[in-house]
């Protein structure tokens, strides 16, 4: 949709596994490709910077408030363009120390600064709009873009239990990197007392990170058997992972000292559009708009074993509750995840970015 609306150049500053997606999108789905212009600076902001004075672009769009955000301000400024801020922020954590104190108020200052300096604000769902409106963003001037991930029920995909070995016993699945944040241990602690309940019942972890040793303990610490560490895997293997669980969740959570939270959690998305239930947290974006308790899943509180444990015992105990959170899911990504809404979010941005110009001219 952007590339038959605009002419789309994309800048990379960590070509990592979501560029590295964006590339594979082509391969998996059969669209052609959003642009013939990706770059990859390497994390340099002068090549940055550079570019976008020398390229002269009418809208310059960046994301969250972040370095390349004061750059695009700067360069916008030089070129006389203008820059939508896209934003993924919603979670500011409240000032515990001196140290802590000065930094939100340093923070709150750059972020007001940034908005208030943008030609129109894009947000990715109801948390982070009622974010920037805390931050004193009138509300014509915000945008909603609805976060959209692939569709991985149009992916060919496998039930793998019998590859696994597991055979009909009831699957919980975690897919992420393996790091603090995402909380992957407190799902091993309430798994571990699921498990002692129920034997017939697996974990499978999809992803790797310098977490998970500290995890693969818990789980011998614990004496937890039916854990499965599968690594890393492309979309296209992840879609079968999906297939073959029954819930999955996403346990992030707030690590003290870095108090960030999760900003949407795109997993969410692939999980309910294969139709499965969801288990998250308060600590994750996603969760307001595409969890509802006790309709599609359960919302807990992050960090805390018990709750989490509690909402995984009620999907366990209860095939109907499964089935029909299952259905649910899927009817609530239908009405959520949609690339033309995301598009049109983007598009109304820049509509009214430039009748702002004109107004003011």
């Amino acid at each position: 949709m952007f590339q038959d609306t605009y002419d789309v150049d994309f800048f990379f500053l960590s070509p990592g596994q979501f560029a590295g997606n964006l590339l594979n999108v082509h391969k998996l789905t059969d669209d052609k490709p959003i642009s013939d212009h990706l770059f990859f600076p390497q994390k340099s902001f002068l090549y940055l910077f550079l570019a976008l004075i020398k390229n002269r672009y009418t809208t310059i769009i960046t994301s969250c408030i972040s370095p390349q955000t004061i750059i695009s301000l700067l360069a916008s400024k030089i070129a006389g363009n203008r820059y939508i801020l896209w934003i993924e922020d919603w979670f500011v954590p409240k000032p515990k120390s001196l140290r802590t104190v000065v930094r939100f108020f340093l923070l709150q200052f750059i972020a007001r600064y940034l908005l208030k300096k943008a030609a129109a604000v894009v947000v990715e769902g109801s948390p982070q709009r009622r974010w920037v409106r805390n931050l004193g963003v009138p509300n014509q001037k915000v945008f909603q873009a609805n976060i959209s991930s692939l569709d991985f029920s149009n992916f060919k995909s496998i039930d793998l239990s019998q590859k696994l070995n597991i055979g009909n016993s009831f699957v919980v699945l975690y897919v992420g990197r393996i790091i603090e944040q995402k909380g992957l241990d407190v799902l091993i602690k309430a798994f571990s007392k699921i498990e002692k309940q129920w034997s017939e019942v697996y974990l499978l972890v999809c992803g790797d990170g310098d977490f998970r040793a500290y995890c693969e303990s818990i789980v011998k610490n614990t004496q937890t058997r039916h854990v499965i560490f599968a690594g890393w895997q492309e979309k296209n293997i992840a879609a079968s992972f999906y297939k073959t669980a029954d819930v999955f969740v996403l346990p992030s959570r707030i690590v003290p000292g870095e108090e960030n939270a999760e900003g949407w959690g795109l997993v969410i998305n692939e999980a309910m559009s294969m139709g499965k239930p969801v288990i998250t947290t308060d600590a994750v974006g996603a969760s307001e708009d595409l969890v509802r308790n006790g309709v599609n899943g359960y919302i807990v509180k992050n960090g805390n074993v018990e709750e989490l444990y509690l909402a995984l015992r009620k999907i366990v105990e209860d095939p109907i509750l499964l089935e029909t959170m299952g259905k649910n899911s899927r009817k609530i990504f239908e009405e959520f995840n949609d690339y033309r809404k995301m598009f049109l979010g983007f598009k109304k941005a820049v509509e009214y970015s430039s009748t702002a110009d004109l107004q003011q001219n």
